[in-house]
């Protein structure tokens, strides 16, 4: 009998009483086949902002945690370490933007290895209080742009709960027409969105998991109010939108509808056509196939590799990891 746990390296899934992957045939952690595991997959070109989303993403799920009055941790020592060198040191600390993420044939790809969180103990659909785990995966950009030869090391995509593609707008000439002199390039921007969209596609086959299409750097966008006399100053200008709305510790799923029509409105307004007709491939939204979401991990793009003197402020990171923990019934009530 199968369980609700999927093994962390592969995404696959476990037997009842299983105490080693039988994939990667590594020791799994105690009691693992008896918990609940949300397998995610995050996927863009290099410099969509994938390693700031993760790091920015995970303390803000600790935050929405305490509001449950639950911790959410690292499930081991590996996803501690991996976590405080990589992603909250660089940026929490010293204040500066991450590295690009290394690719897979590297020895310093750290992301070889999920990065794992206990999320705390939550009703499985029985009503058991079972202990559930979030399980991170990255891929660096290099490698979703060329795809290797041998794909195997990929094929997680496939058996993930939930994948998130970032789509940055700075790759839209009109964009960036828009926003020079407003907003510092970031110099190699990386591979164009629809190009990684596709081999992603390639990778996670025809029975796809969910997939978040989700705007990063978000804020960006929002600059487009400043440019005066334009389409875009009138709707970036438009504050009872959703896309200019954060909800806080709250999530709806009304809200995060309204938020999936309009993005995919301003997806077409960027021309970025072929990448919304290739998103609908994969199934029907009403279905659950797929989902668009708008986020900013920093709220302030940086100064080169500093951050911005006003700190960091996240608008809407946790969207797209709630739209599958909220489904699950996992940190999902109307908190203050």
């Amino acid at each position: 009998m199968s369980t609700l746990a999927r093994c962390p390296w592969t995404f696959q899934p476990l037997e009842d009483g299983a105490t080693v992957s039988p994939y990667t045939h590594r020791e799994l952690l105690p009691g693992w086949a008896d918990s609940v595991t949300h397998c995610i997959a995050m996927a863009g070109a290099r410099a969509s902002g994938k390693s700031l989303y993760t790091a920015v993403m995970v303390k803000q799920l600790q935050l929405l945690a305490n509001h449950h009055k639950v911790s959410v941790l690292a499930a081991d020592e590996s996803t501690e370490e991996r976590f405080r060198e990589n992603y909250e040191i660089p940026l929490f600390e010293e204040m500066k933007i991450m590295g690009a993420t290394p690719s897979a044939q590297s020895d310093q790809a750290y992301q070889r290895d999920p990065l794992i969180f206990d999320l705390g103990q939550w009703p499985d659909a029985e009503g058991r209080l079972r202990t559930n785990y979030l399980v991170f995966r990255d891929v660096a950009g290099e490698d979703l742009e060329n795809l290797p030869e041998d794909r195997s090391s990929l094929d997680f995509f496939k058996f993930a709960d939930l994948v998130i593609f970032l789509f940055d707008p700075l790759r839209v000439p009109q964009v960036q027409t828009y926003l020079k002199g407003i907003v510092a390039t970031q110099g190699e921007l990386g591979a164009a969105p629809l190009d990684v969209l596709r081999n992603l596609l390639i990778l996670v086959g025809e029975d796809a998991p969910p997939l978040a299409v989700t705007v990063s750097k978000f804020d960006t966008l929002q600059k487009l109010e400043l440019v005066s006399g334009t389409e875009w100053a009138k709707i970036m200008g438009n504050h009872g939108a959703a896309f200019r709305r954060d909800t806080g510790w709250n999530f709806s799923f009304d809200d995060a509808q309204i938020l999936d029509l309009e993005v995919e409105s301003l997806l077409l307004l960027m021309q970025a056509d072929d990448l919304v007709n290739t998103v609908h491939r994969i199934g029907k939204r009403e279905e659950g196939a797929f989902q668009y979401f708008a986020v900013s991990a920093l709220g302030e793009s940086p100064q080169g590799e500093e951050l911005s003197r006003s700190g960091i402020a996240p608008f809407r990171v946790l969207d797209p990891i709630r739209w599958l923990l909220s489904s699950r019934g996992v940190m999902w009530s109307d908190v203050a």
